[in-house]
């Protein structure tokens, strides 16, 4: 389906999102000059909804506060001038429930903003890779992603073995001779093996596999990794 404001860049024909420097647009895939806001922007995803949570914590953990504190005050100083009632608490309690009340719900309002704007980060940063992994005949790297969207490669690393763990992902990851792991888009259900050529693959199956399945072979593959390289070392 056609995102409306996702047009294909004309230099890679991918439906890819777009960096922004000041006036400065370039498409994340293969870094091609394009129109700014004429594509979802990935530097700008979420931002606006994660800055305002940010602000609405602050806002409400203020209002909390203080509002009890003065809450808190006033029903001190009442109770002192009237020692024998309950002027302190008529007035201090309803005014603390108030403030309580208004600033919680700012706080939770502002987490819920804020993860509203996580998850469009997410969703922008896996377009990119998706983008990237067509225009790349499915398979990408670490490293490739990591210059694509704009985060260290350990991170990068991260976000794909969470996609290759999920069932409905249609991710999987291959690792070469030289330890190197690549991740395939759109191979399948898959299973591991390891080749005489000394590199771990996965390889499809007719059956397919369980989540918990996939997820064990993942870390088979992350561990032969590891022991290929300090064998190197």
């Amino acid at each position: 389906m056609t995102h409306p404001n996702n047009p294909l860049c004309p230099h890679c024909g991918q439906r890819a999102p777009i960096t922004l420097r000041g006036i400065d647009a370039r498409c994340t895939v293969c870094g091609g000059k394009r129109l700014p806001f004429t594509a979802k922007t990935l530097n700008l995803a979420g931002k606006p909804s994660r800055i305002g949570g940010i602000a609405a914590r602050v806002v409400g953990w203020s209002i909390a506060v203080v509002g009890v504190a003065i809450a808190s005050g006033f029903g001190l100083l009442l109770q002192t001038i009237f020692p024998g009632g309950y002027a302190g608490l008529a007035v201090g309690l309803p005014m603390a429930i108030i403030s309580l009340f208004f600033g919680l719900g700012l706080v939770f309002g502002g987490r819920k903003l804020s993860r509203h704007g996580e998850d469009k980060e997410r969703a922008a940063k896996e377009q990119t890779i998706v983008a990237l992994a067509k225009h790349q005949n499915g398979a990408v790297t670490a490293a490739d992603v990591a210059r694509a969207v704009d985060m260290r490669e350990d991170e990068a690393d991260a976000l794909l073995t969470e996609l290759a763990k999920d069932p409905n992902g249609n991710v999987s990851l291959e690792l070469d001779d030289d330890g190197g792991i690549h991740y395939l888009f759109g191979v399948g259900s898959s299973a591991l093996r390891f080749d005489p050529q000394g590199a771990y693959r996965i390889d499809s199956l007719d059956g397919g596999l369980t989540a918990e399945q996939e997820a064990a072979a993942i870390e088979e593959a992350e561990t032969g990794r590891r022991l290929d390289r300090a064998q190197k070392r």
